[in-house]
């Protein structure tokens, strides 16, 4: 399989997402903020949640690839030096001990592809704070968002910014690689390769925007650098991308991420953060433009991401999350991802169903606005020629600080 992602809006027809697991149940509050989760989880909720998301894909005729479940499938066909080499990488990432080396060595692909997600307790039966974890999880795995960057026929493998999120990265990057349905090195970039002893790159794949075939949209936030986003700007050339633009986020944990307050929905409309980047705001994002077209980059400043844009030939019209009465509503409904839908096709997005005044603007954009329950009932009929918003239940999901486009990473997108 080649990727094939050319824009946010393009029919999805196949997706890799992770299903949360065990790594979610055995987080306890003393280690949220250690393993980057904002609260502990009620993990049986949010599976169910979770699935009801790939149910919703699987009406729309896409095709859902689980990444816990592809890489139990390379541990199992790859070849020993293969699998020896990858773990002596990740001791290398993580500095675990020689004993945690072995014990990882010693399993089966399934337990081997169980504990690299899941951790590993000390004992079953804990009874002292001491030690929790042999081998920590990785309990933000749900957002496969982030650890790679699926852009156009190519694979970009994120620089994580945080330590611990490091782990993932390197899974995916595993499987892309050696996965039989992949296979693809060459269609592999890591951007850890890019970095140089003055200066690390750090850029994830929230912050990164694949807006048409020519144009790409960065975030520039606490998880990205700008050092990263000029050092990848050479390689995206490369890839043929003309225009980047870069918006420049506050540094707080409810702007993590670009598209925590971005997302393009259609070919003519963007969920948009309204203090951000709002025409009458007065706290808007600065925004960044860099003309790769010619030997050295152009680089100029614009008013709005929507001048911008229209300069290329991109005209988007802004959709307000939290509506455009109240700054509380927007605020509130930002931080519970309101700006954070996952578009399946031009007009046809998922977004989750408490955001209701969000809601409440979309359908005024033109939008049917209808609960996932019923799209996922016999009776209802598929139709790509009409504006939907699907609202789907994401109470657990959104208290790890993510929506429904931090929990995918498109594989394949027709051409719009």
């Amino acid at each position: 399989m080649k990727p094939q992602v050319y824009s946010e809006i393009g029919r999805l027809r196949k997706v890799l997402v992770h299903r949360p697991g065990k790594e979610i149940d055995i987080i306890v509050p003393e280690m949220t903020k250690e393993l980057l989760m904002e609260d502990i989880l009620f993990g049986e909720r949010a599976q169910q949640e979770h699935d009801q998301m790939c149910e919703v894909f699987h009406k729309f005729d896409a095709e859902t690839y689980d990444a816990q479940s592809l890489l139990i499938e390379t541990l199992m066909t790859a070849k020993p030096y293969v699998i020896d080499s990858f773990l002596i990488q990740l001791q290398q990432l993580e500095n675990f001990s020689d004993e945690v080396f072995q014990k990882l060595k010693r399993m089966t692909p399934s337990e081997l592809g169980n504990a690299l997600i899941y951790g590993i307790l000390h004992a079953p039966n804990i009874m002292t704070d001491e030690k929790l974890y042999f081998f920590k999880p990785v309990p933000n795995f749900i957002f496969a968002r982030d650890p790679v960057i699926t852009v156009y026929d190519k694979i970009l493998a994120s620089a994580m910014a945080e330590p611990v999120r490091q782990r993932e990265a390197k899974i995916l990057t595993f499987i892309f690689t050696n996965h039989t349905i992949f296979g693809m090195p060459h269609n592999l970039i890591d951007l850890h390769e890019l970095s140089t002893e003055k200066a690390k790159i750090t850029l994830e794949g929230g912050d990164f925007l694949v807006v048409d075939h020519q144009t790409i949209f960065i975030g520039l936030s606490s998880r990205t650098t700008l050092s990263s986003i000029k050092m990848l700007a050479g390689e995206l050339k490369k890839l043929g991308v003309a225009y980047l633009f870069v918006a420049k986020l506050p540094p707080k944990v409810s702007f993590i991420h670009l598209d925590t307050v971005f997302t393009r929905i259609s070919q003519t409309e963007c969920l948009i953060y309204p203090p951000l980047f709002a025409k009458e705001s007065q706290t808007r994002a600065e925004i960044s433009f860099f003309d790769l077209t010619g030997e050295k980059p152009k680089e100029k400043k614009f008013d709005t991401i929507f001048e911008g844009l229209a300069e290329v030939g991109i005209n988007l019209i802004p959709i307000y999350c939290g509506g455009k009465e109240n700054l509380i509503n927007q605020k509130r409904e930002q931080w519970t991802q309101g700006a954070n839908a996952f578009c399946m096709a031009p007009g046809i997005i998922m977004t989750y169903a408490r955001n209701i005044y969000t809601a409440k603007e979309l359908s005024k954009a033109g939008y049917l606005v209808v609960n996932a329950s019923e799209v996922l009932s016999p009776t209802f009929a598929v139709e790509m020629d009409r504006k939907l918003a699907i609202l789907i239940q994401g109470d657990e999901l959104c208290r790890a600080r993510g929506g429904p486009r931090c929990l995918t990473q498109p594989l394949i997108r027709d051409k719009f």
